[in-house]
């Protein structure tokens, strides 16, 4: 499980450079970026329509992987359209906020968004090489830690409320279970998704040797752990810290059993339940403190 602590310590490392401009006390003004579907507001309304739009989002993407699953000419299309996007729009949204919180001038903001095509460019070659899965695995926290910024905390409440349920649901009795039964029959078997360099659905899992975790799950991490780390940081660095470090183990801990109670049962499991179960009294906390 040794890669597997790498990968939760970039997950980490996603959640301090999505915090940083917090912690060195720099005032982010409304950052311009488009949120559309998505609503910016706290009440009961709001949050049920941003979880509906998710939600439709995810399941429409799922169903589409599973159709092009046997294309595979197809599938590489949609995987590095996909990726190209994610790699650009996490980049630009990275400068934009180090802009706004003026850790970026003017000058070198406009260079950096111009780089961003050159590395959406970069992570393409990757994926085409079938190689980067820790990057993949980055880009992935990155992504969640920006969902914290541009989403309400009521929506990302329910989102790390709903998704491990989702998780659980769609694994064992649904599209996702039937693509890693695919995969793992196509791989000629191995851990979640097949060993290392045979998954079909690299791209969309991150290799960690014998062990494989959805880019989702890389997302979610650091969606909960940056939640957890802006909400508490009101307390004092030191607390929104250890609190970071504390959820980093927790989230291990749960990877541990569910290897132990998921995988030697069926070869493949869901990776949110537990980790995000044990995270919750640390996000509870965070969500008290916030209101």
């Amino acid at each position: 499980m040794g890669v597997v602590i790498i990968a939760l310590l970039l997950v980490a490392l996603a959640v301090l450079i999505g915090t940083a401009p917090l912690f060195v006390e720099r005032r982010v003004e409304t950052l311009p970026v488009e949120t559309t579907p998505y609503v910016k507001a706290e009440d009961a309304v709001a949050t049920l329509h941003n979880l509906a739009v998710f939600f439709i989002l995810l399941v429409g993407a799922t169903v589409v992987i599973y159709i092009l699953f046997s294309k595979r000419k197809l599938m590489n299309l949609l995987l590095y359209f996909i990726w190209f996007v994610l790699s650009v729009g996490v980049f630009q949204f990275y400068v934009i906020l180090y802009f706004r919180a003026e850790l970026l001038d003017e000058t070198n903001a406009l260079r950096l968004m111009w780089a961003s095509l050159l590395f959406g460019v970069f992570v393409v070659v990757l994926l085409h090489k079938r190689r980067g899965d820790l990057l993949l695995g980055l880009l992935g926290a990155l992504a969640g830690a920006m969902f914290v910024w541009l989403l309400p905390d009521a929506t990302i409440v329910a989102l790390l409320t709903a998704l491990p349920v989702y998780d659980y649901i769609m694994v064992t009795k649904g599209l996702l279970g039937q693509l890693v039964k695919r995969a793992k029959e196509e791989a000629g078997g191995g851990g979640k998704g097949g060993e290392r360099g045979d998954t079909p659905l690299y791209g969309f899992v991150v290799r960690l040797k014998s062990l494989s975790l959805g880019v989702g799950d890389f997302v979610v991490y650091s969606m909960a752990l940056t939640f957890i780390t802006m909400k508490l940081l009101q307390y004092g660095r030191a607390v929104s810290l250890v609190a970071l470090g504390v959820g980093v183990v927790l989230i291990y801990i749960g990877l541990l059993l569910t290897v132990k109670i998921f995988l030697k049962r069926w070869g493949y499991g869901p990776a949110l339940p537990l980790p995000i179960l044990l995270l919750s009294p640390l996000i509870i906390a965070a969500w008290i403190s916030a209101t």
